[in-house]
């Protein structure tokens, strides 16, 4: 940036210069605190002009996209910018702040690029898959939408899809902001690529054979509707009537942003205030939407789990909170480095980045790890925009796709499984599988599954100190239990009544 000013000055500049030009002195007050920002422009600027820009408030529209970023600026502020010899292109007028987002963001069209599925054509496709690979794909109703109350889909993909087998499972979930469209995207070429290559491919075969993977394409079903029909580009909530007018879409007022209504340290993530883009509702999980992720990680207690999310290019594992990391730090943190190292980046010199996220944000990561024990990771894909163009979405599904590759191959562990079943009934038990010298009190009780009594837990291979117990049960302590580095190792745990 050429040059130094401050917000204040920058914004006395730009108003005295626009109205001492006038010869209206009179609202300057006004102007200041509400610019009248009917001007879309396209920028030719470096990321450190950038940065100081939007200290300065300039209202981007865009972070950088090929040909630079887009802007939505007041007459003193194109001057302002005219004035410091910056290079831009002006796009678009309008009294309707949002055509101009559309345009900046869907396109010269204002609709949004086909390539990217409506829900509507999600479910077709969906269908069309479960009539050609009956045995192999499900779909499941986990709930319906807090507001507009439509139906949102889960899908099981397995050998025997039909079957609650007792094998480890993996979700992958896309669109719960959402605006972050690129997710969607990777969920429906992950369903189509494992249907497609079952009997074809040993690594696709085996992970069908093995394991139940889940996917929900879309968790935010009303407010992907309302970006993928054009309505509004920027909208990342659901569309909850927070202010109970009866109209939806007021993008400053309604929606609740579903990433921050989890219920693990929800006071302390996101905001209060109904019109922030990071409201986290009334209390943990208000939303539908959430509650039928909930419900459904209840139920499948999910070994890993990847929450698609743009844009940054990162991984955000658990965590850093309290400034303590996760109890199982090592292998979370292994887990992320590789995740991240086998997706490419839009440049394709380099690969994702792995990140602690904060434990402290009412976010998916948080609660399927401190609640269920479930490995979750937040996979920020693309860079500095939510939609993109088709060869740019085709080539970030693409790398994602080997993401997805890797973690379905951590599923074969290392780590310890087994049983936990009544000694004398033999009836499968719900019980606490307590590692005393990993977990400590920032995480709830792992706890084997209600069907079978069937725990799994991956580990870095050594020796291990493991206690089961339940409530009128006499526990189980086992010493030096080791995990080599290779597959997963049973052990079976019977447990008496006192």
């Amino acid at each position: 940036m050429r040059g130094k000013l401050s917000l204040n000055s920058l914004e006395v500049f730009l108003m005295l210069f626009l109205f001492i030009v006038s010869g209206n002195l009179s609202n300057i007050n006004a102007a200041l605190n509400k610019p009248n920002r009917t001007i879309l422009i396209q920028l030719k600027i470096n990321e450190k002009e950038f940065e100081t820009l939007k200290e300065m408030k300039i209202e981007f529209a865009s972070k950088f996209i090929k040909d630079g970023t887009f802007a939505i600026v007041s007459q003193a502020e194109l001057s302002f910018l005219n004035e410091r010899n910056f290079k831009f292109k002006k796009i678009k007028q309008s009294e309707n702040k949002l055509d101009l987002y559309k345009r900046a963001l869907y396109g010269k069209t204002l609709k949004l690029d086909p390539i990217y599925h409506t829900y509507k054509e999600i479910i077709q496709e969906l269908k069309q898959h479960t009539q050609k690979h009956s045995h192999l794909l499900m779909m499941k109703k986990i709930g319906n939408t807090s507001e507009k109350k439509q139906d949102i889909w889960a899908v099981k993909i397995s050998d025997n899809v039909r079957d609650e087998e007792d094998e480890p499972a993996i979700l992958f979930s896309g669109g719960i902001h959402s605006c972050e469209l690129g997710g969607v995207e990777i969920c429906m070429k992950l369903i189509d690529y494992l249907l497609s290559n079952y009997e074809k491919d040993e690594r696709v075969t085996n992970w069908l054979n093995k394991n139940e993977i889940w996917l929900i394409p879309v968790i935010n079903v009303d407010g992907h509707n309302v970006v993928t029909k054009s309505i509004d580009p920027r909208w990342r909530k659901n569309v909850r009537d927070n202010n109970g007018n009866g109209i939806l879409y007021e993008y400053d007022e309604d929606g609740v942003d579903l990433n921050r209504n989890f219920d693990f340290n929800w006071a302390f993530g996101g905001s209060g205030e109904s019109n922030s883009e990071r409201y986290r509702g009334e209390l943990p999980f208000s939303e539908n939407e959430s509650i039928a992720v909930r419900d459904l990680a209840l139920e499948q207690k999910f070994l890993l789990s990847v929450t698609y999310h743009s844009q940054g290019e990162v991984v955000f594992y658990p965590w850093i909170w309290r400034s303590r990391k996760a109890p199982d730090d090592k292998l979370l943190t292994r887990l992320a480095n590789g995740l991240a190292n086998s997706i490419k980046t839009m440049k394709g010199d380099t690969t994702y980045k792995a990140l602690y996220g904060a434990g402290t944000v009412g976010q998916t990561y948080p609660w399927f790890y401190g609640v269920l024990g479930t490995f979750d990771f937040i996979v920020e894909t693309g860079l500095r925009r939510h939609i993109f163009p088709p060869d740019e979405l085709k080539n970030i599904v693409e790398s994602n796709l080997e993401g997805d590759f890797y973690m379905l191959d951590q599923m074969k562990g290392p780590g310890l499984t087994g049983k936990i079943t009544d000694a004398e009934t033999g009836e499968p038990l719900v019980a606490e599988v307590w590692f005393p010298d990993i977990e400590t009190e920032d995480v709830e009780p792992r706890t084997s599954n209600l069907k079978y009594g069937r725990f799994f837990r991956l580990l870095e291979p050594g020796l291990y100190r493991i206690i089961f117990r339940k409530n009128n049960y006499q526990p189980q302590v086992f010493k030096n239990v080791e995990i080599s580095d290779h597959s997963w190792k049973n052990l079976d745990v019977k447990l008496r009544s006192k």
